[in-house]
């Protein structure tokens, strides 16, 4: 699965931020789904401060953990419609962790420039 931090250049990152980074895009992608997770399940996974957790992730990614996420859920959201996803809008949001459907599209909008629909027409 493409990431935040594999669409970022990680030729400034050392090895142990490489790492980190690839930790926390794991994390993300194993509860990718769960509209409920929030920032707070990272922190506690990663051992650290919800506030260390922010600090560092703003200054390797120029991203808020919640921004970081939320393009998490774009990229993969592209890349199922990109498998040719045929489905309604409301399973896809779901699956990318938007309870709302309409919310889910105005991020997708905001993040791609098209509507997710559009694109899952065009398949």
């Amino acid at each position: 699965m493409l990431s935040p931090s594999t669409m970022a250049s990680k030729s400034n990152h050392s090895p142990a931020q490489r790492e980190w980074l690839n930790k926390v895009d794991r994390i993300i992608a194993s509860n990718l789904k769960d509209s409920s997770f929030v920032v707070a399940q990272i922190a506690m996974q990663l051992f650290v401060s919800e506030r260390q957790f922010y600090r560092k992730l703003k200054l390797l990614t120029g991203k808020t953990p919640n921004q970081y996420i939320r393009k998490a859920r774009m990229i993969k959201a592209k890349e199922i419609i990109r498998k040719g996803y045929t489905g309604d809008l409301n399973k896809l949001a779901k699956m990318v962790g938007y309870q709302r459907a309409d919310y889910f599209s105005t991020v997708y909008y905001e993040h791609y420039g098209v509507r997710p629909n559009d694109e899952i027409k065009r398949n």
